[in-house]
């Protein structure tokens, strides 16, 4: 009987249920069997699925298939199985009960389509080969928002009536951005389109907001059209377009395709001379940011045409902003022939000039003729006497030799990928020229420590931005030079100065120093509180090479130092204000209740910070009854005391400890007796900070050991696709995709 198990089964709905008797089991079917031919060997674990080509002429079975068949199928691989749990002891005592099929649950079979060939090739080996790319990433699902009720009176407000340039303002902010840093369109382009159809108010300031900074290259079925409607517009228009647009971003590898391939260059030219408003042309290289590396595939190569200063000449525009970068030099042009275009009228005006790549000559020898590069481009800054702010970008020749011929007027300089640029160069220069200072922005250079700020408060006493970001890159993709080139970031003896002035510190990946110089660079600026009072934002992410334990803990008590001296810690909106049925309903509550709701609401503040106020006014309050926890003597308090120094360190020598890692919380606390001396902080508590500025909306300390890359990898990225459902096997499905076999 054996040779006749390893037949295969004809194409019937079979019933595998085990035997009610062993006379049932002596009962083999073997008309059935007899039919079966052998299969053809494929593998270990599959067979094939050949079906015979003359059609089948079998009866059904009996629903009664003896156990013998239940053995013949699983040796066939013709059985449909099915993965139930045990869900009884009656039923794990039967071998194979958990694999029998649902009887119920009727065979669905897919038709076959005359001349598919699928059916007659044979499985595809279960390999170790690479795995197929997920069709999709699985990603944590973000918290839903709650739904907030807020009682209205059902009226619409009249938006139409708003002054067209408010109304701008609302455009400009709801669609900001129009493209994405690809240069691709947002949803807020057909977004605008929308608003503008709406209604005849809204018309004129939604499409100011699209055409301000036109998406040229965001588009590209209608490009050709909206360049010819912005130089020639028709007849039928109704609004003017070419005295909206403000801003022009070019996109050098797409420039071929502004209209076509034959008359982009004209286009441009007629382009510029029609927009009579236009302020700021930015031409730039889609390379021309992080991980700053050159194009592998060779393109071509774009130059500044001549029609194009042509039509500026003929224009009475007055630039504003500008960007010159070096690879867009045709023979014969440089910084000689670029000081000379800042002659021009549309250029003089200039008030933001970028220079991008323009690199020393490491061939040139000491006794050549031609100028050096930083004396080429010193003498082309010179002559923009409107010049106020200045960018480098990945320019070797930034160095101590051209910061020295720089003008002593810049508000802004920003220095970013330049390698070349040392805290020595940088310190003479702001030493000496840096008075008017207000925004410094210092990001990938590969040489510059912080020494520069031991001097800073003196250096820019006017200075409102600072950032920084010590994260370089390597040249090539499959090199790695993008290490520090300085040996320290701060010794231990140098101590960071701040300007009262400044509103934003950014610094981040802050590395190379140890736990002393952290913390000297952390203490000055606990201890510069309060000699900042126009600081609102304050991110710091440092790298600290520390044991885990320790790091642990240093980070647990600075990120809470932080926190509790420089954020913000003022009342949280009225809830009453939502609306004015909100407002009325909260006016019309009886006295006893409105006294609660005033406390609970305008008062809405922290736990820690009621803690605080209320121990302040115990002690200072001569008629105080004891009661701590009320609120009513803090409102005058909080309506007519000043922000100045002897509030700051009143409420902080009262406020309890926020550092976890204090072993003195009970001995930090104050007594009300010491209200007299508000300014005195008691020299033995170092963990306690002096100042508690308390206005920054922002406050970010991360400290950790994390080597920083050019791309940082979160958990969503190593989520596997998992499949949807467990589906039964179909006995018509014969392809296996190709994998592992697990």
């Amino acid at each position: 009987m054996a040779p006749q198990l390893l037949r295969q089964r004809t194409r019937t709905n079979i019933s595998y249920r085990e035997p009610s008797s062993d006379e049932d089991f002596s009962n083999s079917d073997s008309d059935n069997v007899s039919r079966r031919k052998r299969p053809t060997r494929r593998s270990m674990r599959h067979h094939s699925t050949d079906v015979d080509p003359e059609p089948s002429t079998a009866q059904p079975v009996c629903t009664t298939r003896p156990a013998a068949d239940k053995r013949t199928s699983r040796r066939t691989g013709k059985r449909k199985v099915s993965y139930r749990d045990v869900s009884t002891d009656e039923d794990s005592d039967h071998g194979e009960a958990d694999y029998e099929p649902d009887e119920q649950v009727p065979v669905r079979k897919k038709p076959r389509i005359q001349g598919d060939s699928r059916r007659s090739t044979p499985h595809k080996q279960l390999g170790n080969g690479p795995r197929k790319p997920n069709k999709r990433t699985i990603r944590p699902l973000a918290p839903q928002p709650v739904a907030v009720h807020i009682p209205t009176d059902g009226h619409k407000p009249d938006m139409a009536s708003l002054p067209y340039h408010i109304l701008l303002q609302v455009f400009v902010y709801a669609s900001h951005p129009l493209r994405d840093e690809n240069m691709h369109a947002t949803p807020a382009i057909p977004w605008l389109i929308t608003m503008a159809q709406t209604c005849q108010a809204f018309t004129k300031p939604a499409l100011t907001a699209l055409y301000r900074n036109p998406p040229i290259f965001a588009i590209r079925q209608n490009r050709k059209k909206l360049v010819h409607s912005l130089i020639a517009p028709s007849a039928e228009a109704r609004q003017d377009y070419k005295v909206m647009v403000k801003r022009l971003e070019l996109d050098v590898t797409q420039m071929s395709a502004l209209t076509d391939a034959s008359n982009s260059v004209a286009d441009l030219g007629a382009l510029v001379s029609a927009l009579t408003t236009l302020k700021e042309i930015d031409i730039f290289d889609p390379l021309d940011r992080p991980p700053y590396r050159e194009r592998l595939k060779r393109t071509r190569r774009w130059t500044y045409p001549p029609e194009l200063f042509q039509a500026l000449r003929g224009t009475e525009l007055r630039l504003k902003s500008w960007r010159w970068h070096n690879s867009f030099f045709a023979q014969g042009q440089g910084l000689a022939w670029a000081k000379d275009i800042h002659g021009d009228q549309a250029f003089r005006s200039l008030r933001d000039v970028t220079f991008v790549k323009f690199n020393v000559d490491e061939k040139r020898k000491a006794d050549a003729t031609d100028p050096p590069v930083e004396e080429l481009l010193a003498s082309a800054i010179a002559a923009l006497p409107n010049l106020h702010s200045l960018a480098f970008e990945s320019c070797t020749a930034v160095n101590g030799d051209l910061l020295s011929h720089l003008p002593s007027t810049l508000l802004s300089l920003s220095i970013v990928n330049c390698i070349n640029l040392t805290s020595e160069a940088l310190q003479t220069f702001l030493s000496e020229k840096g008075r008017h200072l207000e925004e410094l922005v210092l990001n990938h250079d590969q040489s510059l420590d912080l020494l520069f700020l031991t001097t800073l408060k003196a250096d820019c006493p006017r200075l409102e931005v600072l950032r920084m970001d010590l994260n370089y890159y390597s040249t090539l993709a499959l090199s790695s030079d993008n290490e520090p080139l300085y040996d320290w970031l701060l010794d231990e003896g140098e101590i960071p100065t701040w300007p009262t002035t400044l509103r934003i510190i950014d610094l981040e990946h802050l590395r190379k120093w140890g736990a002393d110089c952290a913390t000297n660079f952390f203490t000055s600026l606990i201890d510069s509180a309060a000699d900042l009072p126009f600081l609102r934002e304050i991110r710091i992410q440092a790298t600290v090479d520390m044991n885990w334990r320790d790091r642990a803990e240093f980070r647990q008590k600075w990120a809470a130092r932080f926190e509790k001296v420089f954020a913000w810690r003022g009342p949280f909106p009225s809830p009453h204000l939502a609306s004015l049925r909100a407002y009325r309903e909260w006016k019309a509550k009886p006295s006893n209740e409105d006294a609660a709701d005033r406390n609970d609401s305008l008062l809405d503040i922290t736990a820690e910070d009621i803690q605080a106020t209320a121990v302040a006014s115990q002690g200072s309050s001569a008629d105080s009854d004891g009661e701590t926890d009320s609120d009513v003597p803090l409102v005058g308090k909080r309506k007519d005391d000043s922000w100045n120094a002897k509030r700051l360190r009143s409420r902080a020598r009262t406020a309890t400890n926020y550092d976890e890692t204090s072993d003195n919380d009970d001995a930090e606390e104050m007594s009300p007796e010491g209200s007299g001396e508000d300014e005195e902080v008691d020299a033995s508590d170092d963990e306690e900070p002096t100042v508690v500025q308390g206005r920054c909306h922002t406050v970010v300390c991360r400290i950790d050991n994390l080597r920083p890359r050019e791309e940082m990898f979160d958990e969503a990225d190593f989520l596997d696709e998992e499949r949807s459902g467990d589906e039964e096997w179909d006995e018509d499905n014969d392809e296996v995709d190709e994998g592992y076999a697990w």
